[in-house]
C-alpha cells in the first residue's frame, strides 16, 4: 500500500484517510522535541523496541503521532 503524504509544518498528513491522530506522521526531530529527548535517545528507544517508526520514506523515518502520545501516557 502506497501512502501519499504532504509536508505541513514538519508533520505529515495522509491524504488517504481523515485527519485523526493515527493519520499524522511525525519526523524524528518533532518526536524528540515532543518527548523532550535527544535524537540519540530516540534511536535507542527504536533499537530497544520502546518506540518503533511506522514508515520510512526514502531516508526519512516517520512515527505515528498516536504511538508517540501513547508512549507519553505510559512512560511519562
Amino acid at each position: 500500500m502506497i501512502m501519499k503524504v504532504e509536508e505541513k509544518d514538519s508533520l505529515f498528513i495522509s491524504k488517504e484517510q481523515k485527519n485523526t491522530d493515527e493519520d499524522v506522521l511525525m519526523t524524528r526531530k518533532k518526536v524528540a522535541e515532543l518527548l523532550k529527548i535527544s535524537l540519540v535517545t530516540l534511536n535507542n528507544h527504536n533499537r530497544n523496541g520502546i518506540l518503533k517508526p511506522t514508515h520510512k520514506i526514502g531516508r526519512r523515518i516517520l512515527y505515528k503521532k498516536s504511538d508517540v502520545l501513547r508512549l507519553t501516557q505510559i512512560v511519562f
